[in-house]
């Protein structure tokens, strides 16, 4: 009994120290752990560094040279960013200046042409001012009131004179001056010949004054104050001025109205052959026009200027039906009545 408890304290003894021996063991592997020391990062005094193996160096070879590359592409982005805004700087400078010249050269181009034109000009006007086309013959066309004295005089052209020193329309102006001129065509040609083609107004209806007569034409100018009477009808009526009816005026527009309607009658006469027996035209009323024929010792009562062919007709069939009877004609209203009243 003695040696088996011996044995089983012998046995625990064992034990303990085992399990001791293990407890120093794992202490002494932790702090191995802990002690080992990473070569790679740390640096020992006295022990070389542990060289890089081959694709290690590859690979920071690698990540250095992307690193490279990356910074490279960004400067060359930045480099080219500058330069191309350098260059656009420069292009739009280098473009500015060509413009600015071609404008230059325009506007002196320009320049050039217009005093090139101006001398042309000047050469041409002193060319004609010259005694090469001085007037050697002046000829009159169209006149027959007015002589072709009165008219050179007029128009102050001379012989031996430049021809171009005066202005057609200054020459006629000066001519139109004579209210007998309604329009003068003015030619000067190289051989030095000055032709004025005159075109003379007409009087076709007087205006008795007092003791004198003012002749009128059919646009109502006055043409000339004469003690003479002329074979044309006599204008009765007139609400023109006494003091305006002078040689170069024209009838009042009231008048020149009415006038109007007298032509359209006196053209409708004339149509019938008949014009020449009207001797006068009372205008106070345009709504009923009264004509005289002396030459027939008639007066017609005509009314307004409708249906003027028409009442016409009528005038010249009683007429031929009352040859010499003194007395007054009615075609004022076709409608109602036509008829002849002899004077008692």
């Amino acid at each position: 009994m003695k040696k088996e408890k011996n044995t089983t304290k012998k046995n625990a003894k064992k034990d303990a120290k085992s399990s001791k021996a293990k407890k120093t063991k794992g202490k002494a592997s932790s702090n191995s752990k802990k002690d080992i020391i990473d070569l790679d990062n740390e640096i020992i005094i006295g022990l070389t560094p542990k060289k890089k193996s081959e694709q290690e160096k590859k690979k920071s070879k690698n990540k250095s040279a992307k690193t490279k590359d990356k910074k490279n592409t960004k400067s060359k982005s930045n480099k080219s960013k500058k330069t191309s805004t350098k260059q656009g700087i420069k292009k739009s400078s280098k473009s500015r200046k060509p413009k600015v010249k071609k404008e230059k050269t325009k506007k002196n181009m320009i320049v050039k042409i217009v005093i090139l034109i101006l001398l042309i000009v000047l050469c041409i006007v002193l060319f004609m001012l010259s005694s090469v086309f001085n007037i050697k013959e002046i000829v009159v066309n169209g006149n027959s009131k007015i002589t072709t004295e009165e008219i050179i005089s007029l128009s102050e052209l001379k012989t031996n004179e430049n021809m171009f020193k005066t202005s057609n329309g200054t020459i006629k102006n000066k001519i139109k001056t004579n209210p007998y001129i309604d329009d003068v065509k003015i030619k000067k040609k190289i051989n030095g010949v000055v032709e004025l083609n005159v075109i003379e107004r007409v009087p076709t209806f007087i205006i008795k004054l007092a003791e004198q007569y003012a002749y009128v034409n059919n646009q109502g100018y006055i043409l000339e104050i004469s003690s003479e009477p002329l074979a044309v009808p006599e204008l009765i009526g007139m609400s023109t001025q006494v003091e305006n009816i002078q040689a170069g005026n024209r009838l009042d527009v009231s008048d020149l109205e009415k006038l109007d309607s007298v032509i359209k009658i006196i053209s409708s006469a004339k149509s019938l052959g008949i014009d020449k027996l009207i001797t006068g035209v009372n205008i106070t009323n345009d709504n009923d026009f009264v004509l005289y024929s002396a030459t027939e010792f008639k007066t017609i009562y005509f009314g307004d200027v409708e249906n003027s062919n028409d009442k016409m007709a009528w005038v010249s069939e009683i007429i031929e039906q009352k040859k010499g009877e003194e007395g007054e004609i009615f075609v004022k209203d076709l409608n109602k009545r036509v008829y002849f009243r002899k004077k008692i």
